[in-house]
């Protein structure tokens, strides 16, 4: 488990790398006691444990604190995100990602909150740079390239649980629309990995407390590669910024389907 001391030199040593392109002083702390357990467990513990690496964590982060909606937070969050390597154009299809998932009104203050950190540093922007894609002409084709891809990357009774759901039945014309754009596009879309879209997705689904949804999802990452470690682990680092009682909830949620893919 480590000391305090130990927790403290990780913290320090964490915080020079993520604040080096911190445009402005960090103000004096408000209560240091806050403080101290913030930078202890926050940057000592739960951004240093063993079940995701980096450039995951930040992915978990950034989608927990769309969810939060506190300019502070996204932005501090997106530097980081850059800081580490990940690039402008990937930190904005995590709120493409999450516009399915999240909502319209968080995902553009996410993105324009977003922009304004990228437009900090020249090297930031002259790497946003926009993405081509070839967008499918009918909502039948993107229905079925949605199935396609679903079955390859999740199994076959992904296909059956979506297309079967209850909006497919009661928003039929609406249903359809949605999962053509989200399944058939989105989630094809290659500036993001299969595993990384779930990360944002997992960590905003317990995030919002969307349990029934939270399981589906579950079942998708561990089908297609994503160990049940992982899983957990982007509970834990997405439930850090939203409260750590969602990490009790979800975890309880996916318990068995966790233990029985061991």
């Amino acid at each position: 488990m480590g000391t305090v001391k130990e927790l403290q030199e990780k913290s320090a040593k964490l915080r020079e790398f993520f604040d080096q392109y911190l445009p402005y002083e960090r103000p004096d702390p408000v209560l240091a006691d806050f403080v101290k357990v913030q930078h202890e467990l926050m940057w000592g513990g739960v951004w240093q444990t063993q079940d995701l690496d980096l450039r995951l964590k930040s992915f978990a982060t950034i989608s927990a604190q769309c969810v939060n909606g506190y300019d502070f937070g996204i932005e501090h969050q997106v530097r980081t995100g850059l800081t580490i390597g990940i690039t402008p154009v990937e930190i904005k299809e995590i709120f493409i990602q999450l516009l399915f998932y999240v909502g319209i009104p968080a995902t553009v203050f996410g993105l324009l909150v977003s922009q304004d950190v990228i437009n900090e540093r020249q090297e930031w922007k002259t790497l946003d740079t926009s993405e081509e894609w070839e967008w499918l002409p009918s909502v039948r084709e993107k229905l079925e390239a949605g199935n396609n891809n679903m079955s390859e990357t999740w199994g076959p009774t992904s296909v059956d649980e979506i297309s079967g759901s209850i909006a497919r039945k009661l928003v039929p014309e609406a249903a359809q629309i949605v999962d053509a754009y989200n399944f058939g596009e989105i989630w094809r879309r290659t500036i993001l990995t299969n595993k990384e879209r779930l990360v944002c997705v997992l960590a905003a689904l317990m995030s919002r407390g969307h349990i029934s949804q939270l399981k589906q999802y579950t079942r998708y990452a561990l089908s297609s590669g994503v160990s049940a470690d992982e899983i957990c682990g982007i509970f834990a680092q997405a439930g850090w910024y939203r409260g750590w009682p969602h990490v009790e909830t979800a975890l309880s949620a996916v318990a068995e389907l966790l233990t029985t893919s061991d």
